[in-house]
């Protein structure tokens, strides 16, 4: 292991250490406040480039400002910008960026493609700033607000400084000066000094700023002695309407669904049910799955599998090996007693004519799925001629979709057309494709968990994993507040409501309503193992844990019942070959095989800004 650390130390060593090497000795800003509230900003930046060979380095300057976290951006007026490195013209070419905490951004590139320089250089940066006053602490007051030091650099700032030159109209004895220092968002006044040279300069200085640290200095006023006002920023009526439109249509949208679902769906699911010993008479497993959660779930075949190894109808072989499990047709013949989907099951997928062998895992998915879908429709058909529901679910299902997803839809491009207006385009992908990615890994988690498939768990926490480090960066720098504020919060909230009308939609009748409690009773008795109770009945049946066991699997309570047969002494199953202690491994394989896969089946910010809005910020660094 020690040898293996040392070549991996240098490799990183020899990758990263001229970008860890390069650094800000000094930034120093000085910004001139005009009697008309524009401010002419000039930056003096003295980067060291170490060994590092560059051409020089890029500077981006926000363009826009949020005020607040659901106002949309406004432009501050960036004009007049030019630059000089060590006291001589240097070429630069602007070109746009999108940041997911400033938005859109100017980015200058100083210096000449053509060449490369290392050492240390001092720029000089000087532009002019239209809009510079902000709505201050108190409805009453203004407040000159600047990112003198962004948090977009990914380098780090030895000394830096910033000085206010106040006009005429304002001095010491009318203002209050405040900086924050520290990472996006932070709101420590207490690493940045503060002296008054005279009354009409103030000046901030802080020392050792990691990369992805910055200053925010403020001068708060009394409204009213510059031309300009913080209310220049206020947000019209369709700026506040955008931002806040869609919390009332989150709750519309929430009652609706909440409505539609208790019209199509059973009666107040109870805590307790009176415990029952046996299942309904007459009901297959997965009939009885049916009426239980109204889903004719895949996950349920296994347990139907189990349950025609107990009725004698196969015999289940199970090694814990490399070997896939195998099913063995016995000889008995099938009874009249036997329901529609177990005979299906049994002689059109299992054992077509004269095969006696299935093979779990060696079936071509195509036509399994196929079978599949005909024994699912057979289930649901009887659902409703038997009786026990109003209607097919999966109509009602698909109806509920149209209306609800419809709806769902166009909220959702609302809230999209709204964000983009509030946050920019670029952030709005970025954040939908954040959702989609985190989204599809939080969905195999839980659906591995919810089937016990060990791989498919890992898997989603690598899928998982490699999103959160992909977006993870880019996320810590977003203005997360905004967004989580935005619109686009409608987008998983709307797609969590849908998912939650749709799996309980399905209204039974008063008959199936009877037997679907009996199934929850039945339940029940299986949670408290009155293990007394079923010593008495093992004696009336002994093989009562067996015709129990498919039903523990249905219920997701088989760790629990086959503990009983070592706790009683009870015989294990006989026509299971195989440690029944480790069925979880089989019914995963089952899972597995009748879940085809779905190819086979259908950096930077504004800045400080801590205290709400400012202009300046971006970033610094080499090229």
């Amino acid at each position: 292991m020690r040898r293996l650390w040392v070549p991996l130390l240098f490799l990183w060593a020899v990758l990263f250490s001229p970008l860890a090497a390069e650094r800000i000795r000094s930034y120093d800003t000085l910004i001139t406040v005009l009697p008309s509230g524009a401010l002419d900003v000039r930056e003096t930046i003295r980067y060291d480039f170490e060994g590092a060979r560059r051409h020089g380095i890029f500077r981006d300057i926000p363009l826009t400002v949020h005020v607040t976290h659901d106002s949309p951006a406004k432009p501050i007026g960036l004009e007049a910008f030019s630059v000089t490195m060590d006291g001589r013209d240097v070429p630069f070419k602007r070109s746009g960026v999108t940041s997911q905490s400033s938005g859109e951004m100017a980015r200058y590139r100083i210096g000449d493609p053509h060449s490369r320089i290392t050492g240390i250089h001092t720029y000089t940066l000087s532009y002019h700033v239209r809009h510079g006053v902000f709505p201050g602490s108190r409805p009453d007051r203004d407040t000159i607000r600047w990112n003198a030091i962004g948090t977009g650099s990914n380098v780090p700032v030895d000394h830096a400084t910033a000085e206010v030159v106040l006009p005429p109209r304002l001095s010491q004895a009318e203002v209050q000066a405040r900086a924050y220092v520290g990472p996006y968002g932070a709101t420590d006044t207490r690493r940045a000094q503060i002296r008054w040279p005279d009354p009409q300069r103030v000046r901030f200085a802080t020392e050792h700023l990691a990369p992805h640290e910055g200053m925010t200095v403020e001068i708060d006023y009394p409204k009213g002695l510059l031309a300009q006002s913080g209310d220049q920023w206020a947000p019209g009526a369709l700026d506040g309407l955008l931002g806040s439109w869609h919390w009332a249509a989150l709750l519309g949208f929430f009652a609706y669904i909440w409505q539609y679902v208790q019209r199509r769906r059973s009666g107040r699911p109870v805590d307790s049910y009176p415990p029952r010993y046996y299942p309904p008479e007459g009901f297959s497993l997965l009939e009885s799955g049916l009426i239980l959660d109204k889903f004719a779930d895949k996950e349920d075949f296994s347990a139907a599998l189990l349950e025609l190894g107990a009725l004698g109808y196969l015999e289940i072989e199970a090694a814990k090996d490399d070997h896939d499990p195998l099913l063995r047709r016995t000889d008995k013949a099938p009874e009249e007693t036997l329901t529609p989907d177990q005979r299906y099951l049994l002689e059109t997928i299992l054992f077509p004519g004269d095969r006696k062998i299935y093979v779990v895992g060696t079936h071509s998915a195509e036509t399994l799925d196929r079978q599949l879908g005909t024994l699912n429709s057979m289930l649901y058909e009887w659902s409703v001629s038997e009786g026990y529901m109003t209607e097919d679910p999966r109509k009602a299902r698909s109806h509920f979709l149209f209306r609800a997803g419809g709806v769902a839809l166009l909220m959702g491009a609302l809230a999209i057309w709204s964000s983009v207006r509030l946050l920019g385009v670029d952030t709005v992908i970025f954040v939908l494709m954040a959702t989609l990615f985190i989204g599809i890994g939080v969905f195999m988690l839980i659906n591995a968990l919810r089937t016990r498939a060990w791989s498919g768990l890992l898997f989603g926490v690598m899928w998982l994993g490699t999103s959160l480090f992909g977006f993870g960066n880019m996320l810590m720098e977003a203005n997360l507040p905004r967004i989580l504020t935005s619109p686009l919060i409608l987008i998983p909230l709307l797609a969590a409501a849908v998912a939650w009308g749709y799996r309980h939609i399905g209204l039974l009748t008063p008959r199936g309503a009877r037997v679907q409690r009996a199934l929850l009773g039945y339940r029940e008795f299986m949670r408290r193992v009155e293990q007394d109770r079923i010593r008495r009945f093992l004696a009336e049946d002994p093989l009562y844990l067996d015709r129990g066991l498919p039903y523990a699997v249905l219920f997701g309570l088989q760790k629990h019942w086959i503990g009983l047969y070592d706790v009683l002494g009870a015989p294990l199953p006989g026509w299971y070959a195989g440690d029944v202690h480790h069925l979880d491994d089989f019914t995963r394989t089952v899972t597995h095989e009748m879940t085809p896969p779905p190819s086979e089946s259908g950096g930077f910010s504004g800045g400080g800004g801590f205290s709400g809005g400012g202009g300046g910020g971006g970033g610094v660094g080499s090229w």
